[in-house]
């Protein structure tokens, strides 16, 4: 028998029974530590990420050591791209997602802010890149980094699918859309308070609310939760980012069913080992909340969580963007390194999904190693 299809096996005789008892026994913890309370986020706290933002702002759209400045970095990737700016963007979410990108330029960054306890160094790192690749593809739409409405729109892409849902509940006294043009029509106390709505979210989602709490109450999650989280929240911050700066048209529906099949591939990976435990579960429904589903397939996307089966994902959907391929197997890597190590049937999986999504094998092995 093939080895993949003794992995089938494997996953296939999994108890599901007992999966299922873990997962229940184990979720009360899971909800109670991802879904944020408004009244835990003090002032200071909401403070401390605004410093994050603008400790972020600053550096990417200043000079980077080794790195540059978001234009010249936008210029370097448009001269690679034979001035497509479409292409060009593509290559920035590529260098999002490569971990070791990541790393050098959170090494040269420096300077952090003072922060609470609750928001420590490797969340800002996160912060700090993904602003960078927003910067990035601001540069490719010709924006002016001394504008407000500039700064603005950056941190909100920062909310993936939701940034459009803040800015119009934010400023919900102006008829605004989410377009750079609607953006300068707004005043700057307007503005402020985007910003703010911005640093609200984002500490509900990283601070002690967030991932740092679930970090503290399952300690075997350690890196993977940044690494995951990064992964599966490129997509939907460079779609905000390429909607909002070139101002290019995202087809929803579609964006829905790629989210729901990536859960799904999350949710195979997780019982492949056959201990499906509250760690793995609290990881993929933070994921699940971190993603642009509706409000209905995010309560289905639960139920699947809680009572976990093996599902046949399309992977077809993912096969024509191969910015899309690459993060869901480096989430799906780092799912898998959750409890510290990647099992052979895990490593099997992973390389099975990868080979036919058509990506070069020396690349996942790195995503593994």
């Amino acid at each position: 028998m093939a080895l993949f299809d003794k992995l089938k096996d494997q996953v296939s005789n999994v108890d599901l029974k007992i999966v299922k008892d873990k997962v229940v026994n184990a979720k009360d913890t899971v909800v109670s530590t991802i879904a944020p309370k408004d009244k835990e986020v003090s002032e200071k706290d909401q403070g401390a990420m605004m410093n994050v933002l603008d400790w972020a702002f600053d550096k990417v759209t200043g000079n980077v050591p080794g790195f540059g400045s978001a234009d010249e970095m936008a210029a370097k990737y448009l001269k690679k791209a034979d001035n497509n700016v479409t292409k060009a963007a593509d290559m920035l979410v590529r260098w999002q997602t490569a971990s070791a990108a990541t790393a050098g330029f959170v090494t040269s960054l420096g300077g952090l802010p003072s922060m609470v306890v609750t928001l420590p160094a490797n969340i800002a790192g996160v912060i700090a890149i993904q602003l960078r690749m927003i910067g990035g593809i601001a540069a490719l739409g010709g924006v002016d980094f001394k504008d407000e409405d500039t700064k603005t729109g950056m941190y909100l892409c920062l909310l993936g699918a939701e940034a459009g849902n803040v800015l119009s509940k934010t400023a919900s006294q102006f008829a605004v859309k989410f377009t750079t043009a609607a953006l300068k029509k707004l005043p700057g106390e307007i503005l402020i308070k985007i910003n703010q709505a911005v640093g609200f979210r984002l500490f509900t989602k990283f601070g002690t609310t967030g991932l740092v709490n679930l970090g503290k109450a399952i300690p075997l999650l350690g890196g993977a939760v940044g690494g995951a989280v990064d992964a599966f929240s490129t997509f939907g911050i460079s779609q905000a980012a390429k909607t909002l700066f070139l101002k290019q048209a995202i087809d929803s529906e579609k964006n829905e069913v790629i989210e729901m099949a990536r859960i799904r591939l999350l949710i195979n990976m997780a019982l492949l080992d056959g201990n499906y435990g509250a760690d793995e579960a609290a990881l993929i429904r933070h994921i699940a909340d971190s993603s642009s589903l509706s409000n209905p397939t995010l309560e289905k996307m639960y139920s699947e969580i809680e009572c976990p089966q093996s599902t046949k994902v399309d992977l077809s959907l993912f096969k024509s963007d191969d910015v899309l391929s690459l993060s869901l197997l480096s989430g799906l890597a780092s799912l898998a390194k959750v409890d510290g190590s990647v099992s052979p049937v895990e490593k099997v999986y992973l390389m099975k999904i990868g080979s036919e999504l058509g990506l070069d094998s020396l690349v996942l092995q790195q995503m593994l190693d």
